[in-house]
This record gives C-alpha cells, structure tokens and sequence, in this order.
C-alpha cells in the first residue's frame, strides 16, 4: 500500500543522473533483516520442494543440489511476494523512471550454489534483457521499455559469490565485445551487496550472473517492471484470491485492468498509480 513511506524515498537528481548515465541504482539496506530472512526461507521451501521431487520445472531436467536453480513466475505463489511489488524503497524509483502506465511483467528468483571442482571455472553470458526486441525493434539507442530490482537475500558483498556484474554506461550501446572465452569484457565490474540491498537496473544494460567460487550460496529475487502495453514475460498465474486481497495499486501492478484497449489508452480505473500520484501533487 502506497503511504508516507513512499513520499519519503523520492528520486532525487544525484540519482536520476546517475541511473541515466550509467543504467543502474544501488539501494543499501532496502529490506529489514527480518524480511530478508522470511523471504530467504520462502524460496529455500520451493527450491527444497523442487529438490525432493528431483525436479527443475524452468529446465524440465534433473535437479540437484549442486545446479543453480531458477524460477520464474513466483509472484503468485505468495503473499510475501506481492508486498515487495511497492516497496517504499525501491518503488517511488521505479515509477520516477518509467511512469506510472506500468505492471510487473516478469519475476524470477535464482539460487546459485558454490561450485564444485567437477563443474570447472564456469562462464559469464553478458546480455540485454528482452530477448527479441533487441532485433525486432530497429533504433539507436534501443528504447528502454522496462527495469528490474533485484534483492539479495545473501552476502554479495565480496567478489567471486556468484555476483551480479554489470559494464556501466552500456545501455545506450547496442551491441558489445563479449569475450570467447567467458569471461567478463573490459568495463564490467561486480556489483558487491549485502543481504537486504537492492539494485534498480536498465533492461538494456549488459549485465551477467558470474560463477559462485565461494562457499556461500548466492540468493537473488528480481522483479521486472514494464509497460501496460508489453506483453508478460511469464504466464502471470496469479490466484483470484491475490487480487482480492491487495489494493488498486497492487492490483494494476499484477496486472489487472478494465479492457485492453486500457493498455494503450488507459483511463483511471486502468491505473490507479496515477490518481495516487496526482492526489499527492506528484508530476505525471
């Protein structure tokens, strides 16, 4: 629920100036330790769940202990989830960057555990995100279209735990040098974070995950914002009771609507984000 909270974190200009030079925020200690610690154990259930069954589901191969684990789609497996779709210290960020016409149209999580010996070195896959759209839509720089926040629920805060790498200022390139070999091209640079930070990043920066070579499994949830107009990158299987349970707000960032000429051309109903921040004499 959008409250004081949200008014207090507003976007300031050394942040927006740094998010469009270089594509990416960091926020330190977005998450209290007693949520980073509910969250952790929520993931820990699925991923075990998932162990036992022996099972990866985004794969469909065998899973075991030792793969990284990804999952897709986990907004509406519960609650917990949901709550971190406006969260005060992040949130303000996200529609100050791309307005309030907007819905959560992709969430993962991905547990990485330590490597072992048998695995080898393990590479680096530098990329964009939107897959298709780096090709299908023709202009330079490519539009941005969406963001993510990712929140670490583990200690990112030394290199070699897997880290989020990131080149900064490379949104605005469109393609990039990757290295044969795997490994990370000039300019990238590891983002280093503690359980509870959180980093706002530019669909378009190139970013990679890198090999866990500690003995610390790596923990990482990422919610992507997008366009109304943007299809969802996942199936969205959202429970009846999820939207019954959460406010206008929440509800139109799950993805809820009056029609869908209301994704082009939206009236108030369509997006309650908007009647908030005029109510509060925001820009819009």
């Amino acid at each position: 629920m959008l409250d004081q909270r949200h008014l207090a974190q507003l976007i300031n200009q050394d942040q927006r100036q740094h998010f469009e030079e270089l594509g990416y925020l960091i926020v330190e200690n977005a998450l209290p330790d007693s949520l980073v610690a509910r969250l952790e154990a929520r993931i820990d259930a699925i991923h075990r769940h998932h162990l036992e069954a022996e099972y990866d589901p985004y794969t469909r191969r065998p899973l075991t202990a030792d793969d990284v684990f990804f999952y897709p789609n986990f907004l509406g497996r519960d609650q917990l989830f949901v709550n971190l779709l406006d969260w005060p210290k992040t949130f303000p960020l996200v529609w100050a960057i791309l307005g309030w016409n907007i819905y959560s149209y992709h969430s993962h999580f991905i547990i990485t555990p330590p490597r072992t010996p048998e695995q080898g070195p393990g590479r680096m896959g530098f990329h964009q995100d939107s897959g298709r759209v780096n090709r299908d839509i023709q202009t330079h720089p490519r539009p941005r279209l969406s963001l993510k926040v990712g929140y670490w629920l583990s200690d990112c805060s030394v290199p070699g735990r897997g880290n989020f790498h990131v080149v900064p200022g490379s949104h605005l390139d469109d393609d990039m040098e990757r290295p044969s070999d795997g490994t990370a091209p000039p300019g990238a640079i590891p983002i280093c974070c503690k359980p509870g930070d959180a980093v706002v990043f530019d669909r378009r920066l190139w970013h990679s995950a890198s090999p866990n070579h500690s003995q610390v499994t790596r923990k990482g949830l990422f919610y992507g914002y997008g366009y109304r107009w943007l299809r969802s990158k996942d199936d969205m299987e959202i429970p009846v009771e999820l939207f019954k349970h959460n406010d206008p707000v929440r509800r139109q960032l799950l993805g809820a609507g009056v029609n869908a000429n209301g994704h082009f051309t939206p009236t108030d109903a369509d997006v309650p984000l908007k009647t908030w921040l005029d109510e509060q004499g925001l820009p819009t």
